[in-house]
């Protein structure tokens, strides 16, 4: 799996996770979208942050838009609890 997602694929991914229930997205497919947001950012740790902690009011193009300016994280220093191992951006390209 390539590791950048773009701005518009980030932006699908949370007007999804926005609403799970018109997405027909189960608890674990809502998770599982959420892990694949934060692995297609420069950071994980920061994304998920920004999408599950932050309390600044922002748009969804102003959220993407900071956790694509992120510095990159090298994969290996993000915790397993925000991209767990079986996760195709933690497998090395064949």
């Amino acid at each position: 799996m390539d590791r950048r997602f773009n701005k518009g694929d980030l932006l699908g991914k949370l007007k999804v996770m926005s609403q799970p229930k018109a997405h027909g997205l189960s608890q674990e497919a809502l998770e599982q979208t959420l892990i694949d947001f934060c692995a297609g950012c420069p950071d994980p740790v920061r994304a998920r942050w920004l999408v599950v902690e932050c309390l600044e009011p922002m748009s969804d193009e102003e959220l993407v838009d900071r956790a694509l300016n992120t510095p990159s994280r090298p994969i290996s220093e993000v915790p397993m609890s925000v991209i767990p191992a079986n996760h195709p951006v933690r497998v090395p390209a064949g």
